[in-house]
């Protein structure tokens, strides 16, 4: 599954919502990818112009885990002009039940 700039329009429970319904969804093997801006210093960035958030890595990690989704790979976008947001590609997977 494939999710590009989405969470950006998102909530939290939303965004946590979401990723239980897509890890719920995939086949064995399958894999949740996940393309988002992010920011460096705070938890997250709110644009009021636009109705965005913009969440750290670690804090996409809290809800990666709030939903119950691991991280398998991460790489970051290059190429992007410094001026902008960061932006990570993030391999996920469901947590093994323990």
């Amino acid at each position: 599954i494939w999710i590009q700039w989405v969470f950006c329009y998102l909530t939290d429970d939303d965004c946590v919502d979401f990723l239980k319904r897509c890890g719920e969804s995939l086949k064995p093997g399958g894999l949740i990818f996940i393309k988002e801006n992010t920011c460096s210093e705070e938890d997250f960035v709110v644009d009021s112009d636009d109705a965005s958030v913009t969440r750290s890595v670690n804090y996409l990690k809290k809800i990666f885990d709030r939903a119950g989704l691991r991280v398998v790979s991460q790489e970051m976008q290059d190429n992007f002009p410094d001026e902008i947001f960061a932006v990570p590609m993030i391999a996920l997977d469901v947590q093994p039940s323990t």
